[in-house]
């Protein structure tokens, strides 16, 4: 079995529902940062809703669907990347320059 063509797995539809995701969900958590909890719960349930809505609609939809399933989920790699790249690198470096 071999990979579609990339024509066939990426294209503007993709580009924008991974464009809408990134909005929504990036929005939604840093507009809830100093609220670290209900950051927690936000991410669990935007986790719950749109990694099994992207990744259905990836495997079974047509070829669009397809399409906008998979920029779902790339989409929806950026808010964990983020939260990675830029809140865990200086709160290490924090706690290493200033001991307890």
């Amino acid at each position: 079995m071999s990979a579609p063509p990339a024509e066939d797995r990426y294209s503007r539809h993709g580009f924008h529902a991974a464009l809408a995701t990134i909005a929504i969900v990036e929005t939604a958590t840093w507009v809830t940062a100093p609220y670290w909890i209900a950051q927690l719960y936000l991410l669990g349930i935007a986790t719950l809703i749109v990694v099994p809505t992207g990744f259905f609609m990836w495997q079974t939809g047509g070829v669009k669907t397809a399409q906008v399933g998979l920029g779902m989920l790339i989409g929806y790699l950026a808010t964990p990347l983020t939260v990675a790249l830029v809140v865990i690198p200086p709160l290490v470096f924090t706690l290493l320059l200033h001991p307890a």
